[in-house]
């Protein structure tokens, strides 16, 4: 039987079970309370740095391409999901604006294959 696909609220730590869309964000658990706030974004179908932190971290790691870092579910599995950006599809779904399936067609028709 498939895993179910959930929409998560914010807060929740992130899994390879969850749905998210361009636009959504997420922290390092570590960082939630302090200043390093290591955060990437989705972005079609993989996460990139938002903050310089969030750079370091994966370069030490040595994960992602110096030139065009990208990192893929695995990497940010147990980050935490923040409050996208107002105006993303994330922050449309999560207000209820759309629905996921407009936010994912979307994404479909925006990055294809």
């Amino acid at each position: 039987m498939p895993e179910q696909q959930l929409i998560a609220p914010l807060g929740a730590a992130f899994s390879t079970r969850l749905i998210c869309t361009a636009g959504d964000r997420l922290i390092h658990p570590a960082d939630n309370n302090n200043e390093l706030a290591r955060i990437v974004t989705r972005w079609s179908r993989v996460w990139v740095p938002e903050t310089w932190p969030a750079r370091q971290y994966f370069t030490a790691l040595g994960i992602g391409d110096d030139e065009n870092p990208r990192y893929t579910d695995e990497d940010v599995v147990g980050w935490l999901l923040i409050q996208p950006r107002p105006d993303s599809l994330a922050w449309r779904v999560r207000t209820g604006a759309i629905d996921v399936t407009t936010a994912l067609t979307a994404e479909a028709e925006a990055w294809p294959g």
